[in-house]
């Protein structure tokens, strides 16, 4: 049975050679002074003397040469680098690697190299990259289908001066809603939540109900936080097009600030109308809000006043 007193310098190194992962020993220069067996095997490198004493860097593609010698010079500093790159086979077989670097010293403290891991993430690559264009298909077709209901209403509505304004008001809203849903799909991170809230509320801006959003800082964050808050916006605004001001006029304003690490967005409501409930049967919005900050371990807190809700909710973020 295996136990720390006797765990041998050789027994650690056997364990070493065994994982799964490339492992990587290089010296200052960056020179490559070994890899496990399983690296080697990964990287499809038959002759472990063809790597041997080469620059690290160097076995990388050109484009990402730069990346891997600025995470030596971090990890010279102490720091532990992590990055994603691609970097193709000793065979020229296509992969993507989850890398981490770091420094290595001797007892003494003297830095004597460095430590290379890297995981392959070629599989969970060609899934997000499968995804993305599922998701470019679905934005083409629902941009598609957008127009195509706006052309219908125009058809339907040509000849009748009132239905020929309804109906433009009505595309007008497609095709902001058509804008939105684009920005918050598309691939592009991190995101701007000085351009993301606009995009989201004022596809249901109505001429009754005053819409104040001037108050949303530029505050950048990443794509979950950013599907987390276009969840967030976007049920708060269809239960006010459905029950509050966005339906019976009034006025909403929205507000964004980052502190600390965090985000804050404020929702406050004030309609035209009383509030009639506070909650309906069947309503899942305020709960699927919940869920979503529970889930980013943020906070949210509700105060209602005769005429609307006040809505404050709290997110950490991480760009």
């Amino acid at each position: 049975m295996l136990d720390t007193a006797n765990i041998s310098s050789e027994a650690l190194a056997n364990v070493i050679d065994q994982s799964v992962d490339c492992v990587k020993l290089l010296n200052n220069a960056g020179d490559v002074l070994w890899m496990n067996s399983n690296g080697l095997c990964a990287m499809q490198i038959d002759d472990p003397t063809a790597v041997y004493g080469r620059q690290w860097a160097g076995l990388w593609p050109e484009e990402n040469r730069g990346l891997v010698a600025a995470s030596l010079e971090a990890a010279q500093r102490g720091e532990t680098i992590r990055f994603e790159a691609f970097c193709p086979t000793a065979k020229g077989s296509p992969r993507w690697w989850n890398v981490t670097v770091s420094r290595v010293s001797a007892p003494s403290g003297e830095d004597i190299g460095f430590l290379s891991i890297s995981r392959d993430v070629t599989e969970a690559e060609m899934q997000r990259r499968a995804l993305a264009i599922a998701a470019d298909e679905l934005r083409h077709r629902l941009k598609n289908t957008y127009a195509m209901v706006c052309g219908l209403l125009s058809s339907m509505a040509s000849g009748n001066e009132e239905n020929e304004a309804f109906a433009r008001q009505m595309n007008s809203r497609l095709m902001a809603l058509s804008t939105a849903q684009s920005f918050f799909m598309a691939p592009d991170v991190p995101r701007d939540l000085a351009d993301l809230v606009p995009a989201l509320v004022k596809p249901f801006a109505s001429r009754d109900c005053d819409l104040v959003i001037d108050d949303v800082q530029s505050v950048m964050v990443s794509r979950a936080e950013a599907d987390a808050v276009a969840l967030i916006v976007g049920e708060l605004a269809m239960n006010s097009s459905k029950h509050g001001a966005l339906a019976h006029g009034g006025k909403i304003a929205i507000a964004a600030m980052e502190h600390d690490g965090t985000v804050s967005l404020i929702w406050h409501e004030s309609g035209a109308l009383p509030v009639a409930v506070r909650s309906r049967e069947g309503g899942q919005g305020l709960n699927l809000i919940a869920l979503m900050v529970e889930a980013h371990r943020g906070t949210i807190q509700t105060q209602w006043d005769t005429h609307g809700p006040l809505v404050q909710v709290t997110l950490p973020i991480s760009v």
